[in-house]
């Protein structure tokens, strides 16, 4: 229990309230928390009043119709420690059970679990349900159960296969997403500060990469942030000699302006900090080499051992990416001043960080143990965030795909259109940019915006070859099936070479059968498997993998097609796709199944692939292609459909 105010205490419970309110950021109604935590409604409001008079002031806020909220300035201000995030849904307790077994311990205990998540033992044996289905691909990892207990097994590859994996589905382009990082501010428009500074860069024609633009935003909000609070950090590091660098001139130029649109004062440290970061490596030409705390060795060398580490332990390589060095060189160097001079700095995104991306931020915390050790200080919970916010950007770059460029026409009805832009943007967010926004069709400026999509909730014609998609303000389901038709046509477009290629190169005239006639699954996969094996595209044991597959969870669809493959990559010598037609369906698991794709897909064309994902998606769920696909009488009709 917390004690103090005299003999006043917080209970387990009450103290859980606190971090369960803190991650929630938002309203939460009082039947939802006592539901929670299994209490009545009364006892919560109990327990609220009693949270505040603990703390003597309105932590915790609250509201007849809208229910409880933390009220964060008051928590900054307090100084309360927290211990860890509480993972709120399913999802986020599957990844958080993953994550607690591959880096933090052998074994979990599955009633303390149910404690830590604030669930009923229901809900976390359909959680380790969801697990099992999550590594069921992962070749020979297990989750164990025994008695009370749960742990995975497994080769340290699959592993970090696996963690890559859900890394990837973690991050899915948010580091890069500036809208999102602007609803952090509330003091300011960080949008406006990005216009600033992108002007200031064009008035001293200086050019810098997008990714590269994101995180110094990133810095430049936070520094801000610091600003307004008064919380200003000093630095040793400025010299003449870095006041006649370009980079001082753009951020002093820059702080004049920002000072005249947000009423900030101007911080010579800030505006050092500020150069030194657009300097990245060449900023050591201007300031002396750092050194550890002990020892000789170079901030440099530090990272090379982390990028190591990284690289043993999550199976992720930044060991090339010179930009992530740059950056992370600069950061350390901040970050041995403020410890030197006892500076504390708050993070926004820290509870972000951890609640969102807990595998980011366990990169962090690994790499922070090792500047520890290094360094010989301890690094606090805001520092990790940043590191783990260079090393988030560094991977969300490496995988970051094409966005395709949007010009959104839509009424000036601000709140309907705002929602509008907002599901546009969530779903698909990842695979478009909203460029600029109209509310009529200007064909001159939007022939000059060059965009690849335009999407109107208003009837439109019009004669620029640019496509068009009329969608509703509501953007309902119909609406995101056809953004997400047009923006396949548009990855087979910008594509078609690449598609073309992969299907002559994986569609053989050899594993391709029409008016086939088969009694059951297992007799079709042992065909197709053997024609395969026979031509040396793949090891005799294939087949076994595939039906072992298929015994785990059927590969069919209710479209009435089947993918099945198998759980060992090593099998495969050459990659092929092997199709079959029958005349008559199937049963399949669940489904009539008239049309397979059995996938053998080395690591080489995994990347690839994707593109004959799309086409598939997009095929079957179009009825005439489809039906066109299965009336095809020969290899040669089936591939003119294909490369249509």
């Amino acid at each position: 229990m917390i004690q103090g105010r005299g003999n006043k205490v917080l209970n387990k419970r009450q103290e859980k309230i606190i971090m369960y309110m803190h991650d929630n950021n938002g309203w939460i109604i009082g039947k939802e928390l006592a539901r929670v935590l299994g209490v009545s409604d009364r006892t919560i409001r109990s327990d609220v009043s009693h949270i505040n008079e603990f703390y003597k002031d309105v932590l915790i806020e609250s509201n007849i119709r809208l229910g409880y909220r933390m009220n964060e300035d008051n928590f900054q201000s307090l100084d309360i420690e927290t211990y860890g995030v509480i993972p709120q849904t399913p999802e986020e307790r599957c990844i958080y059970i993953i994550k607690e077994l591959l880096f933090e311990r052998n074994e979990i205990n599955l009633t303390l679990l149910q404690d830590k998540v604030f669930v009923s033992g229901y809900s976390i044996d359909n959680d380790i349900k969801k697990i099992k289905k999550i590594i069921e691909s992962y070749d020979g990892l297990q989750l164990i159960r025994s008695k009370n207990h749960i742990s995975l097994e497994g080769t340290e590859e699959q592993k970090r296969k696996l963690y890559k994996e859900l890394l990837e589905s973690e991050i899915k382009g948010n580091f890069l997403n500036l809208n999102k990082i602007a609803s952090f501010y509330k003091n300011f428009n960080l949008i406006k500060v990005k216009d600033i500074l992108q002007d200031t860069f064009e008035e001293y024609h200086y050019h810098i990469r997008e990714l590269t633009f994101t995180m110094i935003i990133m810095h430049i909000g936070i520094a801000i942030e610091r600003i307004i609070r008064h919380n200003y950090i000093r630095t040793d590091r400025n010299n003449d000699e870095l006041k006649i660098s370009l980079e001082y001139k753009i951020s002093k130029t820059f702080f004049e302006k920002l000072g005249k649109e947000i009423r900030i004062d101007i911080v010579e440290d800030e505006v050092v900090l500020l150069a030194l970061l657009l300097l990245g490596r060449r900023s050591t030409v201007y300031t002396d080499r750092v050194l550890l705390c002990q020892g000789d060795c170079s901030i440099s060398s530090v990272l090379t051992e982390i990028f190591i580490d990284i690289k043993k332990t999550f199976g992720v390589d930044f060991s090339c990416d010179c930009e992530l060095r740059n950056g992370l060189e600069t950061h350390i160097r901040s970050l041995i001043e403020r410890y030197r001079n006892n500076v504390d700095i708050d993070n926004l995104y820290l509870q972000e960080i951890k609640h969102n991306y807990p595998l980011v931020f366990e990169m962090g915390v690994r790499a922070c143990e090792e500047l520890e050790k290094k360094l010989n200080i301890c690094i606090s919970e805001n520092e990790i965030a940043f590191i783990a916010l260079h090393l988030g950007v560094a991977y969300a770059r490496a995988n970051s795909n094409y966005k395709y460029k949007v010009v959104m026409i839509h009424p000036r009805d601000e709140a309907m259109s705002n929602l509008c832009i907002e599901k546009i943007l969530n779903r698909f967010g990842e695979r478009l940019e909203i460029i600029e926004h109209m509310s009529f069709f200007e064909k001159k400026a939007i022939a000059e915006l060059k965009p690849d999509l335009i999407l109107t909730t208003l009837p439109l014609k019009h004669n620029l070859r640019i496509v068009t998609e009329q969608i509703s303000l509501f953007v309902n389901y119909e609406d995101e099936n056809k953004i997400f038709k047009v923006l396949n046509g548009l990855d087979k477009v910008r594509c078609k070479d690449d598609f073309n290629l992969l299907v002559l190169k994986l569609i053989k005239k050899e594993f391709f059968y029409v008016h086939v006639d088969a009694d059951n699954p297992v007799g079709l996969i042992t065909k197709m498997c053997n024609d395969l094996y026979e031509k040396g595209y793949v090891e005799e044991a294939f087949k076994s993998s595939v039906l072992q597959r298929e015994k785990i969870s059927a590969t069919s669809f209710d479209y009435g097609f089947a993918t099945p493959h198998g759980l060992n990559e090593a099998l495969i010598n050459h990659s092929a796709l092997s199709i079959a037609i029958m005349d008559k369906p199937v049963k399949w698991g669940n489904y009539e199944v008239r049309f397979v794709i059995l996938f053998a897909i080395n690591k080489d064309d995994y990347k690839i692939l994707k593109i004959f994902f799309d086409w598939l998606s997009n095929m079957v769920s179009d009825p005439d292609q489809f039906s066109r696909l299965l009336e095809a009488d020969s290899y040669r009709e089936f591939m003119d459909e294909v490369l249509k």
